[in-house]
């Protein structure tokens, strides 16, 4: 907190003690017990039944400076990852504490009400002002994390902000029930003829970063919890479960450069994370319906003999790839249950042997006996 206080304020401001300013602060941001409590409506409510107002005002108090501050560097991390390198988060040679802090910014249950940045923000920089359209902090947001500076004040909290500053809010939302639009896989549709690339179609790269997953999941779950904003996280997720049935699918649309794995995870996990990460999604909107619905009609429009007799062994050898993939995991799945479940130590493990010897042996004996009898 002594370093945010203290950040290109006013001498006058310097000189007063900390305790003081750190009071008026707190006192400020008690007298929005109801605002807050408001902004934690539904499942996160019950936060304001079982804190105090002023333990509630503590915490909203710390959290904010420690996140104002962070904001601070993160963007002079981002020029230069050299600058802050006895900060024990930002370590050049050790990203993990960085990542991690990266991760619970971006999540849902994490967000601290932008109001409370602002007070915050305010008596740290104080211009003798109560501007409604201060947007400062949501630029300091967007500066930290390279989105382009708008005259938006950042609308509820950071993952709004990170949502309306990659979303297009200005078209009229038409939302729909949320479920699989594309009925061809990649691999099928390469059969069909259909030129895979990053760009085509109109379907951005996905580069796999350490905060991909976490920042998707949690944006996908913000689209969920609100009725008026565009569900273009949702769809897209969903528009890549269509596109992805196997792994032969993410082979394919990395070679293609649609997928960018930057952090270089495995196959086996890449599916998982497009096979569940819409899962539970009740509402969605239009962004890739056109292209789905072009898609699916596409393995119909002038098929000839020989075009289906010559995308039959691609489809063919595709899908002997999926069965055999669904064999393997399902046997490692089955394996790691036993392992877990059902041997747990080596003793248990010989003992089951064991048991399966003696089995086999008497299953043997009781043949011999009845041939030789």
């Amino acid at each position: 907190m002594n370093e945010l206080f203290i950040r290109e304020s006013p001498i006058q401001e310097q000189n007063r003690t900390l305790d003081i300013r750190l009071k008026e602060c707190g006192d400020d941001i008690l007298r929005l017990d109801k605002v807050i409590c408001a902004s934690y409506g539904g499942s996160n409510n019950n936060i304001c039944e079982t804190t105090e107002s002023q333990e509630l005002a503590k915490i909203m108090l710390v959290d904010g400076c420690f996140l104002l501050e962070f904001l601070f560097k993160l963007d002079k991390y981002m020029e230069d990852e050299n600058y802050y390198n006895n900060d024990s988060i930002f370590k050049a040679e050790d990203k993990v504490l960085l990542l991690s802090v990266l991760n619970d910014v971006t999540m849902l249950e994490n967000q601290i009400p932008f109001i409370i940045l602002k007070k915050i923000f305010r008596k740290v920089f104080p211009d003798g002002s109560e501007r409604k359209d201060d947007h400062r902090v949501a630029n300091l947001v967007r500066l930290a994390f390279g989105y382009p500076l708008t005259y938006s004040c950042g609308g509820a909290h950071i993952l709004n902000l990170m949502h309306m500053s990659t979303v297009e809010q200005n078209k009229i939302y038409e939302g729909k029930k949320a479920k699989l639009e594309l009925l061809y896989c990649a691999t099928k549709l390469r059969a069909s003829g259909v030129t895979i690339r990053a760009g085509e179609l109109n379907i951005p790269p996905l580069y796999i970063k350490e905060t991909t997953e976490v920042k998707w999941r949690n944006l996908i779950a913000w689209e969920q919890s609100k009725n008026w904003i565009r569900c273009k996280y949702t769809s897209y997720a969903l528009f890549f479960n269509g596109l992805i049935c196997c792994e032969h699918d993410i082979e394919l649309l990395q070679k293609k450069g649609v997928i960018v794995n930057e952090l270089n995870k495995s196959n086996e996990d890449l599916l998982i994370l497009f096979q569940t990460i819409a899962k539970g999604a009740e509402q969605m909107d239009l962004s890739y319906s056109e292209i789905c619905a072009r898609l699916n009609v596409y393995d119909y429009m002038g098929m000839k003999v020989t075009k289906v007799l010559r995308k039959l062994p691609i489809r063919a050898w595709h899908q002997c790839r999926r069965i055999s993939e669904n064999f393997v995991n399902y046997g490692r799945n089955w394996y790691k249950v036993l392992i877990r479940d059902h041997i747990p130590t080596v003793w248990k493990f010989i003992g089951i042997v064991a048991a399966a010897l003696l089995v086999v042996l008497t299953i043997v004996q009781t043949y011999y006996s009845s041939r030789s009898g």
